[in-house]
């Protein structure tokens, strides 16, 4: 279905606009208080004629009509992902429909109801972590029904499933979500020089090699997410005012490059100190005889446009098993089976895990303030920073900055003199 209108916000309320031409739509109780108000009547103009969630419904109905207006509300302009629309559809079919009561309306959802759903859902095999999705779903749709006076229905507030002994595992690595393992400074320093001595001993013909050199250094320096380096173009990076802009995410399932980020922190600007303007010039004078026409910093191979992120995915890891840090196979498609590997949660949250952490501890040694640390992580609140990244111990020195790690892997080496020569011939 073609999204024809959206919901923006304006003088601190919400209004509908069309996407074409940013005209606003006329309807009734516009300019909304409520956003999701705002949604609502949106829906309504994309769904015309289509039944809305109302209390008289069941609750699996509800739910279903719920999904949809996740899916029908998703366009370019706005925060909702294919990732969100699928998410919601797969507990509905998955596990809404088969363990939930199906007469129960939604008016009359009580604690019994969630609870006999609970169980049900536990007694047929399903996982713990999967049971607290669920549960985060439900609570989820049933307070927006409330805001959206849907039904007066449970106040899901105060459940916890943890107040559920049954459905907890005995083993906490079953219940508690993996930490991600923040790789040390002598690690990190081994990846990049890995890299960029393959890159260099090739005479610059291993590609990959100075991808993974690129990705590594990028992780590094800015603590950037994956998408961001995707979305990261030559014009993101100005040379003269010494700026790096995060202003775009490339997300393929969601149609290429978005002008629009995780959230509004994650749109920052950040300054580029002497030696990280040397790392750029470097990789810039490398993609001008490669990839000259491509505005993005990670190029593709064929494609005019970045690397995927299987391709940036299996480069890490490639990084990461020459470091003994993973057993991998590496499929011709691509694709990368981990069979074993040391590092926990997401790797490739690492090195994000440590720029964080090493702005953390920047606060503690008061050479940077909170807004400073939120500012240059690409959160909104400073307490996002510290409740997911503050419980990380690294060696972080004071000078222990990723650009001395570059410095080193880009030429004080007597190897490399004659190329570094000609590098600032070419981009002093």
């Amino acid at each position: 279905m073609i999204k024809s209108y959206r919901v923006t916000p304006k003088n601190s309320k919400w209004i509908i606009q069309k996407i074409d031409d940013r005209s606003t739509v006329k309807v009734d109780g516009s300019p909304f208080k409520l956003k999701s108000d705002a949604e609502n009547a949106c829906w309504k103009l994309h769904n015309p004629g289509a039944a809305e969630v109302k209390s008289s419904m069941t609750f699996v109905e509800a739910f279903k009509k719920f999904a949809e207006l996740k899916a029908a509300l998703k366009n370019d302009k706005n925060r909702i992902t294919q990732h969100s629309v699928q998410r919601y559809m797969t507990t509905y079919n998955l596990r809404i429909v088969p363990y939930m009561d199906k007469q129960v309306l939604l008016s009359d959802f009580k604690l019994g109801n969630m609870e006999a759903f609970l169980k049900k859902a536990y007694d047929d095999g399903t996982c713990f972590k999967t049971l607290r999705n669920a549960v985060k779903d439900i609570k989820h749709f049933l307070n927006q029904a409330n805001l959206r006076s849907w039904s007066p229905c449970m106040d899901m507030t105060t459940f916890k499933i943890y107040d559920y002994a049954y459905v907890i595992p005995n083993d906490d690595a079953l219940i508690v979500k993996k930490p991600t393992h923040v790789l040390s400074q002598e690690v990190c320093f081994k990846l990049i020089m890995n890299a960029y001595t393959h890159w260099k001993n090739s005479h610059n013909l291993d590609r990959d090699a100075a991808m993974r050199f690129a990705i590594f250094s990028l992780m590094f320096m800015f603590g950037l997410r994956p998408s961001e380096m995707q979305g990261l173009k030559r014009s993101s990076i100005d040379l003269e005012a010494r700026t790096l802009k995060v202003e775009g995410v490339y997300i393929q399932s969601e149609g290429g490059y978005l002008n629009r980020l995780k959230n509004q922190g994650s749109r920052r600007t950040l300054n580029l100190d002497d030696d990280n303007i040397r790392f750029f010039k470097m990789w810039f004078y490398y993609l001008d005889g490669l990839e000259k026409d491509n505005p993005y910093i990670l190029p593709a191979i064929r494609l005019n446009g970045p690397a995927s992120y299987k391709y940036i995915n299996c480069q890490v890891w490639r990084g990461y098993a020459e470091e003994g840090l993973g057993d991998c196979t590496f499929k011709r498609d691509g694709h990368v089976v981990i069979n074993s590997s040391p590092l926990k949660g997401n790797p490739m949250r690492s090195f994000r895990h440590r720029f964080c952490t090493k702005l953390l501890k920047a606060l503690r040694d008061q050479d940077m303030d909170q807004n400073e640390i939120k500012s240059q992580a690409g959160h909104v609140k400073f307490t996002t920073t510290s409740e997911i990244y503050g419980n990380h111990l690294v060696d972080c020195r004071k000078n222990d900055i990723m650009i001395n790690i570059i410095r080193k892997a880009i030429g004080i080496t007597s190897l490399y003199l004659l190329y570094f020569y000609k590098l600032e011939h070419h981009c002093s």
